[in-house]
């Protein structure tokens, strides 16, 4: 049973503990809740209720959430996804509360929308598409509209009714807020180094991985570049860890604040960086690499004194996958410390 969850619910294309994981299977979910619930009252409304335009609704209704699994399922589109999935379930409600005349208190379908939105598009979005279907249905009451026409709602009725739709969309909104801020921080913590604040060997893997597909699907330049500090069981030895740290924590920042936009920097290991070049040829990846090894050399690492760091640059070809890119990036580093360290090597098919 759990496999087949799996195998409907969860993308094996996402990390299982990203935010867009957790959007990709609410998405799935409710568009499959929505396909069944439809799919029901179809039946129910048209053999035994004999509401034919209700039916029809609930047809459209059965069709967009199918359409929305399978188009979620081909592209992994999260955000247009969740908009579709939203939209119509809010064109539903607004219909439904049209068509409805309140005779088996149809409109406390409405309450269901803010679960539905609030969860799909995060506490800000989702309180905004709330928010609209409140005014369509309100503005419905207003005029006498729909369930209200044959005027059967009292005042203490309609406020009991107004009253629910806030409080759930209250509880629903502060507790979206509560798990985005638990999810945020789990994510930091599963992605990010705890000493030097930059990404970890797990996150750097999912990112090359992810560069690694898109090089080879758009046919588009990578280079890798392994780097680390020069001497540093010296640094260690002589200054203690505390000091080791500081530089670790120093360089970091320095590297951090020098990289392009679209390149990602992180730790891979102790006193191993690891930085990857998306759209960069060997030429330009090579001058990313000395300017950053220039400016580690220069920076002022206090008690540690002057820290340099060796470097070892691969370019990544369609047939490699990434064990191989990584080992390249390695051997070019080992090369690097044969040449008396300090400086940037590229890897050179013998």
């Amino acid at each position: 049973m759990s496999n087949l969850f799996y195998r409907i619910f969860v993308s094996n294309r996402i990390s299982p503990n990203s935010y867009e994981s957790r959007q990709y299977t609410l998405v799935m979910i409710f568009a499959s809740l929505g396909a069944a619930t439809f799919g029901f009252f179809f039946f129910y409304n048209t053999f035994l209720l004999h509401y034919y335009t209700i039916s029809v609704i609930d047809v459209i209704g059965v069709s967009a959430s199918i359409s929305a699994m399978l188009f979620l399922k081909k592209t992994h589109r999260i955000q247009l996804s969740t908009f579709l999935v939203t939209a119509y379930f809010f064109i539903f409600f607004v219909v439904f509360t049209y068509f409805n005349k309140n005779e088996s208190f149809g409109l406390i379908w409405n309450i269901f929308f803010c679960i539905i939105a609030i969860n799909l598009n995060g506490h800000k979005k989702g309180l905004l598409y709330t928010l609209l279907l409140y005014g369509c249905v309100f503005w419905m009451a207003h005029n006498g509209i729909g369930v209200w026409q044959h005027g059967l709602w009292d005042n203490v009725a309609f406020f009991r009714y107004v009253f629910s739709l806030l409080l759930l969309t209250f509880l629903m909104y502060v507790m979206e807020i509560a798990l985005h801020r638990s999810h945020t921080k789990l994510q930091k913590l599963a992605e990010e180094d705890d000493l030097t604040q930059i990404y970890n060997r797990h996150k750097l893997r999912t990112v090359l991985q992810s560069e690694i597909e898109r090089a080879e699907r758009h046919h588009t330049q990578l280079c890798v570049a392994l780097f680390d500090v020069d001497n540093f069981k010296s640094i260690n030895d002589t200054h203690g860890h505390n000091v080791g740290d500081d530089v670790l924590k120093h360089l970091s920042k320095v590297v951090k604040s020098s990289i392009r936009v679209n390149d990602t920097f992180g730790r891979w290991g102790g006193e191993e960086f690891l930085l990857i070049l998306p759209h960069a040829n060997q030429e330009e990846a090579k001058i990313v690499c000395e300017k950053i090894r220039l400016l580690i050399s220069q920076s002022d690492f206090k008690q540690a004194g002057m820290v340099t760091c060796s470097f070892g640059l691969a370019v990544y070809e369609s047939w490699m996958n990434f064990d191989t890119l990584i080992s390249r990036c390695d051997k070019a580093m080992y090369q690097s410390k044969k040449l008396g360290k300090n400086c940037v090597s590229v890897f050179m098919q013998n």
